[in-house]
């Protein structure tokens, strides 16, 4: 009807000049001839304007994404980038962890999420379990570039060389140190010295309280009893799994030595159940965080930390990176995740999940994401903190022109990622990894709370980890 109501003064013209030219082809508008010719050409054009809808309409593609929200200003913005950039790309996105038993479930019935977001140290558990599909072939088609990466996390989600993921967001331990708690306890911190492990143990007696004989105050918390194994050991000179992933060294003497260190430090601090005890009864993501009012007094954490501690932008504190042992060589921990596509995704559904990973990954959407994280601190007037992206140029330019300098004590900790990028270390992530850490967990904890000695307990780690290891090698497939 709309085609008819604009064209209709148009032909009125027309009919008015060949009535005066008397053309013998003249037929007026009345005619049945007309009539049937203006009705044919008017449905030519709705079942035309109908099937270009449809095409459209065909052209979009839904992809789903497990394990990623968009819950905040940065996802919020870096998916604007992509769907700026991919219209007719629709996405799904379905955050909180990624359920193992869901993922394994959907890959079998041949229906799974077309992208997953996945613990970087558990791609090769994945992988293993053909659980996801190798990108080596889209990165070589597309001359896709992995240097924009940290060379660690690209290095991390590979399995049997080949790639299964692009790395997305960098966690890298720290140590903080809350100052007022130190000078209290005449503690200078500039004496300090992550690499001395005896006077790290003589610090954290020196600043634990009890009151009533319960914990008010935490010294020094190792952390060892949430997966730091793998960064003390390290700083003692040994590696938990061999570098081809075939060997466990869980009772090395090296990290019996580590393990039981741990213990007589938390030992020195009232022990490790009611170090566990205080630390429930903490409000960890608030103003009352332990760290900035002084109920842990030095501890082990991710960076992103200062990202909760903003609150109070003049915390009294300092950070440092951890260090080998009796050197003044920096080592530390390096985790995040990584978007990968699982196995069964193909032809366009693949090609719309690599543009996903491709779009959300680039240096504009991070850009996006760390600018639309500095506006909504800005409005809601808290101070901005960046994150470690994984993506190299995106960092730069987030920690050089972004970022707003709050007070020296966040400003050095800012600073300090680029060396703490160069200290990186990643866990064991191949094919037994998630068996690896549940093991591994259980066995620490049996130590620092006395259940075993940290030799018993880590002997019986080592049994355990290795027969996980040749048991998934003898698999079909797997030699």
């Amino acid at each position: 009807m709309l085609v008819a109501t604009i064209r209709r003064p148009m032909l009125f013209i027309e009919e008015a000049k060949l009535r005066k030219s008397k053309s013998p082809h003249f037929q007026p508008i009345s005619s049945p001839l007309f009539k049937i010719v203006f009705l044919v050409t008017i449905l030519v054009l709705s079942v035309s304007s109908q099937a270009l809808l449809s095409a459209r309409a065909q052209d979009t593609i839904t992809i789903r994404v497990w394990g990623y929200g968009l819950d905040d200003a940065r996802a919020k913005a870096r998916i604007a980038v992509f769907q700026d950039a991919n219209p007719n790309i629709k996405v799904e996105a379905v955050g909180g962890d990624l359920n193992t038993q869901q993922l394994l479930t959907a890959v079998a019935s041949g229906d799974p999420p077309e992208v997953v977001n996945v613990d970087r140290d558990q791609v090769g558990s994945w992988a293993g379990r053909n659980a996801l599909s190798p990108i080596d072939d889209l990165v070589a088609r597309d001359k896709f570039d992995l240097t924009q990466f940290y060379p660690f996390a690209i290095d991390q989600v590979k399995y049997k060389d080949k790639l299964y993921g692009i790395p997305q967001f960098i966690n890298l331990d720290l140590i903080f140190m809350n100052l007022d708690t130190l000078k209290a306890a005449g503690v200078d911190p500039a004496t300090v010295d992550p690499g001395n492990w005896e006077q790290l143990k003589d610090i954290a007696a020196k600043l634990h309280k009890e009151e009533g004989g319960k914990v008010t105050q935490t010294g020094f918390d190792t952390k060892m009893q949430d997966g730091r194994l793998w960064l003390w050991a390290w700083a003692n000179g040994v590696d938990l799994i061999s570098a081809d992933g075939q060997k466990a060294n869980f009772n090395d003497p090296k990290v019996v030595e580590a393990l039981t260190w741990a213990k007589d430090v938390v030992d020195a601090q009232g022990g490790e159940k009611a170090r566990a005890a205080f630390s429930q009864s903490q409000n960890f993501f608030s103003p009352q965080n332990p760290v900035l009012i002084g109920q842990t007094s030095m501890t082990v954490f991710e960076q992103w930390l200062i990202g909760v501690m903003k609150v109070n932008p003049q915390a009294n504190f300092q950070t440092m990176l951890p260090r080998m042992r009796n050197s003044k060589d920096p080592v530390t921990l390096a985790t995040g995740s990584a978007f990968a596509i699982p196995k069964g995704v193909a032809d366009a559904k693949r090609e719309a999940a690599w543009k996903f990973i491709v779009g959300m990954t680039s240096t504009d959407a991070w850009l996006a994401g760390e600018k639309a994280t500095f506006e909504k601190s800005q409005a809601d007037k808290t101070p901005f903190t960046p994150t470690i992206t994984g993506n190299i140029k995106a960092d730069q330019e987030a920690w050089t022109n972004i970022y707003k300098s709050i007070s020296p004590a966040y400003d050095a900790t800012v600073k300090l990622f680029p060396d703490a990028l160069k200290a990186a270390r990643f866990r064991y992530s191949g094919p037994v990894s998630a068996d690896i850490k549940d093991l591994m967990t259980a066995a620490v904890n049996d130590a620092l709370q006395g259940a075993k000695t940290p030799k018993e307990a880590l002997d019986d780690l080592q049994e355990k980890a290795q027969k996980a290891i040749d048991d998934y090698n003898k698999g079909p497939g797997n030699q």
